[in-house]
C-alpha cells in the first residue's frame, strides 16, 4: 500500500513538473515575440518568414535582443558611465585645492615683490609662493593680487580668497606666464615652514604694558627665523606718496585674531620705517630683517590715517 502512494506521488509530481516546463516556454516565446524588431525586416501579410524565424536567424543583428532583458530594462542603465581622463584630472586637482586657505600676500610694482603665503594643509604646511611657481601636479600660480592668487593649469582654474577656507572655479584666463617647476634651490630659501593654526592663541606670547608690546623669545626667534609667521596673517602692498614715490609697505588685510592684529597692525597702516631703516623696497626689508636679526628693541613708525604713529615692541 505504501509503495503504491509512492508510485503515485511521483506520477504527480512527474505530470506538475511537465505542465509547469509547458507554461514556462509558453512565456518564453511570448516575450520573444514581444521584442521590437530590427530597422530593414521587410515582414508583412504576405512573407513567408514569421517573427520568431527572423529572431532565430544566426545571419540577423541581435541587438535588439541584447538591448533588453526579459523584463524589458535597458542593460546599460545598470553598467556606470565611464569618466573621461579630463574627469579623473579635474577631480584631483579639486582634492589639491579643498584644504589650502590664502594666509598671506604682498605685492609691489615689480614681479618679483609679489608673494602668496598658501596653506596647504594637513602636513604640507605652509609655502611661499611667486608668480609662475608650480604649487603640485602642474597647478601654478598665475596671479598674486592684493586679497586673492589665481591657481591654473590648463583650462582649469580657481581663485583662493585671502582668509578664506574654500576656493572657486573661475574661466581660465590662460596667462602667458609658463610655470616653472621648483628645483631644489627654491626649497633652500625656506619655502616651507611649519603650519601656523588660525586659531593659534597669541595671548601668552604677545603682552601690552603701557605704549609697549612684549614679545616673547620664543615668539620672536620663531618670527626670526620664518618671515611667513607674521605674513600669515596680513596682506600688504608698496605703497607711493602723491609724487608716486615708494613710502613704505601699506596694510590691506589683517586677518581677524592673527598674529599681526596681536601686533597692533590695522587695516590701511603704512608701515614705513623699522628702527630709522626704511620700507621702500623689498631690499630694504631685506636689509632691515639682516640688520636687526638679535636686536631686542624695535620701533615701528607707521603713517595711520594721515598721521605717523610709532609703535613700540620689546623682546623678553
Amino acid at each position: 500500500m505504501t509503495r503504491q502512494r509512492l508510485l503515485m506521488f511521483a506520477g504527480v509530481s512527474t505530470l506538475a513538473g511537465v505542465f509547469l516546463g509547458v507554461i514556462a516556454l509558453i512565456a518564453l516565446d511570448a516575450s520573444l515575440l514581444s521584442i521590437p524588431l530590427p530597422v530593414g525586416w521587410k515582414g508583412g501579410a504576405g512573407s513567408q518568414r514569421t517573427e520568431r524565424e527572423f529572431i532565430t536567424d544566426g545571419s540577423k543583428d541581435y541587438k535588439a535582443v541584447t538591448e533588453r532583458n526579459l523584463f524589458r530594462a535597458k542593460l546599460q542603465a545598470e553598467i556606470p558611465k565611464p569618466r573621461s581622463e579630463k574627469e579623473i584630472e579635474e577631480e584631483m586637482l579639486v582634492n589639491i585645492l579643498k584644504p589650502m586657505t590664502l594666509k598671506g600676500v604682498m605685492t609691489g610694482q615689480h614681479n618679483k615683490d609679489f608673494f602668496a603665503v598658501i596653506d596647504r594643509g594637513g602636513q604640507k604646511g605652509v609655502w611661499t609662493y611667486e608668480v609662475g611657481e608650480t604649487i603640485e601636479r602642474g597647478l601654478a600660480v598665475t596671479d598674486i593680487r592684493k586679497d586673492a592668487v589665481i591657481i591654473e593649469k590648463g583650462d582649469f582654474a580657481a581663485i583662493l580668497k585671502l582668509f578664506a577656507r574654500s576656493f572657486e572655479r573661475i574661466p581660465s584666463a590662460h596667462a602667458a606666464t609658463a610655470p616653472k617647476e621648483i628645483n631644489q634651490e627654491d626649497l633652500k630659501l625656506a619655502k616651507k615652514v611649519q603650519t601656523v593654526p588660525r586659531t593659534q592663541d597669541y595671548s601668552k606670547d604677545v603682552k601690552k604694558e603701557g605704549k609697549t608690546t612684549v614679545i616673547s623669545k620664543s615668539l620672536a626667534e620663531k618670527m626670526k627665523n620664518d618671515n611667513t609667521t607674521i605674513m600669515s596673517s596680513v596682506a600688504i602692498k608698496l605703497s607711493t606718496d602723491t609724487s608716486g614715490r615708494p613710502n613704505g609697505y601699506k596694510v590691506v588685510s589683517v586677518d581677524n585674531g592673527g598674529l599681526a592684529q596681536k601686533l597692533g597692525i590695522r587695516a590701511e597702516d603704512v608701515l614705513q620705517e623699522v628702527n630709522g631703516y626704511g620700507l621702500n623696497t623689498t631690499e630694504d626689508t631685506k636689509k632691515a630683517h639682516d640688520a636687526l636679526k638679535n636686536a631686542s628693541r624695535f620701533e615701528v613708525k607707521v603713517l595711520r590715517q594721515g598721521k605717523v604713529e610709532t609703535l613700540r615692541y620689546e623682546i623678553r
